[in-house]
């Protein structure tokens, strides 16, 4: 059973995008492949004798996950740039890797850890990971991100990476150097990156639900060059070409079935 709750009250809504939880979460298929979004997640193992507590760094290609057993999680999905006021270092040294929160957070990971395993209600779960956050928020030195770097995010968002990181860099008022450095220690990725992850997300969207696609007109109209450029970037990005993509996703747009 998968629960998910949207954070809707501030001051947490400005960082977090949803909360979630599964419980008994089994597949047929021995493993999945999980789609890069851009964000910083932050999931915590709900098995007592099966530690697994991860904070995953934004990526830019895709993951494999273990579906061979029954898995329980609770998790964070923040938006793009949202978790750097609560790690206390640049969000770029996590790009692409997985750390263990007590690395981060010390032993108030391993405490939150053993409250989230002693309440079993999921919305009790909620609340003491969002009392955990707003504990970090309080503590962190600047807790909002650089303006520059929120109007890039919003920028990219809004054309889902159809407007140019140069024309964005100079409306900022920032050279290029110290916006590039300053986006990926807030987001996580390099500008760029993150505008071309925001393009191919474009395109995961567009194949919701569909059996047949016409991958040439698909490629147009997602704003790639031309059909080779956009094969490049799938492939990049989903760790698959584009037809294998259809016939392995999952119920979730973003999970692929491997074996």
């Amino acid at each position: 059973m998968t629960f998910f709750r949207c954070i809707k009250r501030l001051p947490l809504s400005r960082y977090v995008d949803f909360f979630w939880l599964t419980e008994g979460y089994v597949q047929p298929h021995a493993a999945e492949r999980v789609l890069p979004t851009g964000c910083v997640d932050l999931i915590l193992s709900l098995d007592e004798h099966h530690k697994a507590d991860v904070l995953s760094g934004a990526r830019s290609r895709a993951i494999l996950i273990d579906t061979s057993r029954s898995l329980s999680f609770i998790g964070v999905r923040f938006r793009p740039g949202g978790a750097f006021p609560f790690l206390g270092l640049p969000a770029g040294e996590l790009q692409d890797l997985t750390a263990d929160p007590t690395v981060i957070w010390g032993s108030d990971a391993r405490t939150l850890r053993e409250r989230l395993l002693e309440t079993p209600a999921p919305e009790h779960r909620f609340r003491i990971l969002e009392r955990f956050l707003l504990e970090r928020l309080h503590k962190a030195r600047d807790p909002r991100p650089a303006a520059a770097v929120q109007y890039a995010i919003d920028t990219i968002g809004a054309s889902q990476g159809a407007t140019s990181i140069a024309s964005i860099v100079e409306r900022t008022g920032f050279s290029a150097r110290r916006f590039i450095a300053t986006f990926r220690d807030e987001v996580g990725l390099a500008p760029k990156v993150f505008s071309r992850l925001a393009r191919f997300r474009r395109v995961i969207g567009q194949l919701r639900e569909v059996e047949s696609v016409d991958w040439a007109d698909l490629a147009v109209d997602c704003g790639y060059f031309d059909q080779p450029h956009f094969i490049h970037d799938f492939r990049a990005f989903a760790g698959v070409s584009p037809s294998k993509y259809l016939r392995q996703r999952t119920a979730s747009a973003n999970h692929l079935r491997v074996g």
